[in-house]
C-alpha cells in the first residue's frame, strides 16, 4: 500500500510518520504499563503451538510478545513504514526456541488473508479506532477465529476523563498551532464504554471473559479505574454459535 494508497488515507500517513519512534515509545513507562495490563488478561492461558494474528501489528512489539508465549504469529498492518521497522533483525533478536513472527502489508484489517476459522487468537491493540468500519473488523475477527478462540482487544475508553480533556486540548490547539497537541485524536475516533463494548462484541459472536483499564500517565491505582484509564483492554472468547444480535443485558 505504498504510494497512492497511503496518500489517500491520512491515518496511514500519520502512522508512517511516527514509525521511527514507535519502539522507543513502547519502552516508556506508560506503554509498558498498558502492555502489561493487556497481557495480564492472558495469565494462565497456554498459547503453545497456537496460531495468532496481530491485526494492526505496527512495529511488531506485541507480536513478539505473543511469540515468546509459544505461538506462531502473523502480523498484518497497513503502514509500510511500521513494517520496515518490524522486519529489522536488530529490533529484537528472538531466542532460538522462539519462532519469529512474520509480517505482511495489507490494505485494511477489515479483510485478513487467513482462511475461515483458522486461528486460535486475534490480537488488536489500539487499532479499531483508526479504521473506517470497526464493526466490519470484528466480523472479520469472528470469521478467522476457531470456536473457543480468543480475541485480545484494546480500544479507547469513552468515559475516561483524561481522554475527554485530551480531546478538548486537541480541539483548541488544532485551531492555534501548526502541529497541534494530541494529533492522533484527528484519526483516533471510535471509542466505547465497557458496557457498549460488551454488547458490540456479543453481537459479533464474542463472550467477554475479562477486562481492565490502562493507558494514562497517572499512577496505576488511578489508571486502572474506568474514569481515568484511557484504554479498555478486553479478552473475549469466540462463541461456537454464529454471531447474534441480542445483547446480554
Amino acid at each position: 500500500m505504498a504510494g497512492s494508497a497511503a496518500d489517500e488515507r491520512p491515518e496511514i500517513q500519520f502512522h508512517d510518520g511516527i514509525a521511527h519512534k514507535w519502539e522507543t515509545l513502547h519502552r516508556g513507562r506508560v506503554f509498558r504499563q498498558r502492555t502489561a495490563a493487556m497481557f495480564k488478561l492472558l495469565d494462565g492461558a497456554d498459547l503453545t503451538h497456537q496460531i495468532w494474528v496481530d491485526a494492526g501489528c505496527g512495529t511488531g512489539t506485541l507480536s513478539r510478545r505473543l511469540a515468546e508465549r509459544g505461538s506462531s504469529v502473523m502480523g498484518f498492518d497497513a503502514s509500510e513504514e511500521m513494517l520496515v521497522v518490524a522486519r529489522r533483525p536488530t529490533v529484537h533478536e528472538p531466542s532460538k526456541s522462539v519462532t519469529a513472527p512474520s509480517f505482511q502489508l495489507i490494505k485494511t484489517i477489515e479483510h485478513l488473508p487467513m482462511p475461515q476459522r483458522s486461528c486460535d487468537g486475534v490480537l488488536c491493540a489500539s487499532v479499531l479506532e483508526y479504521t473506517s468500519a470497526p464493526e466490519r473488523c470484528l466480523t472479520e475477527f469472528s470469521r478467522v477465529l476457531r470456536p473457543g478462540g480468543l480475541l485480545l482487544l484494546s480500544i479507547p475508553n469513552r468515559p475516561s476523563l483524561p481522554r475527554r480533556l485530551f480531546k478538548i486540548a486537541y480541539a483548541i490547539s488544532s485551531r492555534l498551532l501548526p502541529r497541534p497537541a494530541f494529533r492522533y485524536l484527528q484519526h483516533s475516533v471510535f471509542e466505547l464504554s465497557i458496557r457498549s463494548a460488551t454488547e458490540l462484541l456479543y453481537k459479533h459472536g464474542f463472550i467477554v471473559l475479562g477486562h481492565n483499564f490502562a493507558g494514562s500517565s497517572f499512577p496505576a491505582v488511578l489508571d486502572r479505574t474506568s474514569l481515568v484509564g484511557t484504554l479498555i483492554n478486553i479478552v473475549a472468547r469466540r462463541d461456537a454459535a454464529d454471531p447474534i444480535s441480542k445483547p446480554p443485558f
